[in-house]
């Protein structure tokens, strides 16, 4: 396995190529990087303080906020269905989707920050250089699973299953969002982390 190939699991997409646009790596191992960091402020990382010492740091009314954006979310993890009747238990990847939810944000943020005061990277193929990171995302994510081991993945993997990794963390953005409208993709923030 390469430096640039991330294997948090075996994964035999790479998730860094020099040869691609920017908006492709930022897509994926941008939102890989985002993820990770993202792991200190999520349910389980909050409960740490920076020496690693189990320890109550939020206040009371971040600690509230954030339980209340987290329910949300649990929430629509627990409308995908893999199957009819067996659905994603939102609670279980809870931790992984704050994860996907923040890397995608922090790499998303990335990039457009990298785009300041440069031309507009030209569409390709119809899709905005933004689709083309989300598109990279979902695709970095997504793989093909059998049936079986999805419905094992729902009851014991707290990581969701690849379709709803992909298609439910991009659904909490706006997808039309424009180069001047960037400060805050729609749907994500979390009242702690947009502190």
């Amino acid at each position: 396995m390469t430096v640039p190939t991330s294997n948090a699991d075996y994964s035999p997409l790479p998730m860094f190529d020099l040869a691609a646009n920017d908006e492709v790596n930022y897509g994926a191992i941008g939102v890989v990087i985002g993820h990770e960091i993202i792991h200190g402020f999520d349910d389980q990382g909050s409960r740490f303080d920076e020496l690693g010492r189990l320890k109550k740091w939020w206040t009371d009314e971040d600690r509230k906020a954030f339980e209340t954006w987290a329910t949300c979310v649990v929430n629509q993890f627990y409308s995908y269905e893999i199957e009819p009747g067996v659905k994603q238990n939102g609670r279980l990847v809870l931790g992984e989707l704050i994860g996907d939810l923040g890397g995608v944000f922090i790499a998303y943020a990335a990039f457009m920050k990298a785009l300041e005061d440069k031309p507009r990277p030209k569409d390709i193929d119809g899709l905005t250089s933004e689709q083309r990171l989300f598109m990279s995302y979902a695709q970095s994510r997504g793989d093909s699973t059998r049936m079986e081991a999805q419905q094992l993945i729902v009851k014991t993997d707290p990581h969701p299953v690849a379709r709803w990794r992909a298609l439910g963390t991009v659904r909490k953005y706006n997808h039309s969002v424009r180069r001047s409208d960037v400060t805050k993709p729609r749907g994500i923030e979390s009242p702690v982390l947009s502190r």
